[in-house]
């Protein structure tokens, strides 16, 4: 079993000066009522992690952000 256990994906992983990114959208999830969870590896590796069944809504809330930016 993973480090949530199977009910976790992570959507996104970031490092270095990008990894703020992150937390930009563990915001955006939040204001759209998806939970998220952000793990880390190392110093610089930073993942967020949203539920099985949020996956698809969260992938559609990240391809609007990239658009954005």
């Amino acid at each position: 079993m993973g480090l949530f256990g199977n009910r976790w994906v992570a959507v996104r992983t970031e490092t270095g000066s990008r990894a703020d990114v992150i937390d930009r959208l563990q915001a955006l999830f939040k204001s759209h009522g998806i939970k998220s969870k952000i793990t880390f590896e190392g110093s610089a590796l930073k993942r967020i992690h949203v539920p099985k069944k949020e996956t698809e809504r969260a992938r559609e809330l990240i391809e609007a952000f990239d658009k954005e930016r």
